[in-house]
């Protein structure tokens, strides 16, 4: 299972949310050049990044940062504001790896299968989940479907990858939403998962990938020192 230290991003300052409210924002620095280094000194490969400021104003803000990011030696997976293609273009141009996006999809779920055969597997779907319905426009907004239907046209227009994120969950250190990824895993059984949300322990992060997920996005743990990244590396390369 891969790890992925998150850097959450708003206003130049790396930042964290509860529950995905805005109003609820935990500032823990701007040394982003230095975070990104102790990252990769503990042996991260990718980092997470999400753009706060961009997905509150529906643009990407933080482009800029992916140089540094790069610099210090890590692949760069990016989301927050990515709503139209020249805005996943800009984020590639800048130097992402692989870029994410959730309200692309729910807004213009038909047009997947036209997404997919430009972009393939850079382009990762976000079902960001709050309370069992799909959150969007920077987790502000909830579609009037469910993830499983979200999920359903996505994997038939070829999609296979997906960050899920329970948004009820990030930020809170409580745990991950394990039901939601099973239930997710086992109605579409060709999926593979990175869980995003609430994970706060080395023993979520051996039941997530006992679970069989991809992926787990670390933020507020590592920020807050509940978890060493160094330690969660560990941890995922053992299960």
């Amino acid at each position: 299972m891969e790890i992925y230290p998150a850097m959450d991003l708003f206003e130049g300052e790396i930042v964290r949310l509860r529950e995905g409210r805005f109003e609820e924002r935990t500032v823990f620095g701007s040394d982003i050049a230095g975070t990104a280094r102790s990252f990769r000194e503990a042996g991260a490969e990718w980092i997470h990044v999400i753009d706060l400021e961009g997905a509150k104003k529906g643009f990407p803000c933080h482009l800029s940062v992916i140089g540094t990011l790069l610099d210090a030696g890590l692949r760069v997976q990016y989301g927050g504001g990515l709503r139209t293609t020249e805005n996943l273009d800009a984020a590639f141009s800048a130097g992402a790896e692989r870029v994410y996006s959730g309200s692309l999809f729910a807004s213009d779920p038909a047009g997947a299968e036209a997404f997919f055969s430009r972009y393939g597997a850079r382009v990762i779907p976000a079902v960001d989940i709050r309370n069992g319905r799909v959150a969007v426009s920077g987790w502000q907004e909830t579609a009037n479907f469910s993830p499983e239907r979200l999920v359903e046209g996505l994997t038939a227009s070829g999609f296979s990858l997906f960050l899920v994120t329970a948004v009820h969950r990030d930020g809170t250190g409580t745990g991950p939403d394990r039901e939601m990824y099973r239930r997710l895993s086992t109605s579409f059984p060709g999926i593979s998962v990175i869980a995003a949300g609430g994970i706060s322990s080395l023993k979520d992060i051996h039941a997530l990938a006992r679970d069989g997920m991809a992926g787990a996005v670390l933020g507020r743990a590592l920020y807050d020192g509940t978890m060493r990244l160094e330690d969660a590396l560990k941890e995922a390369s053992a299960c």
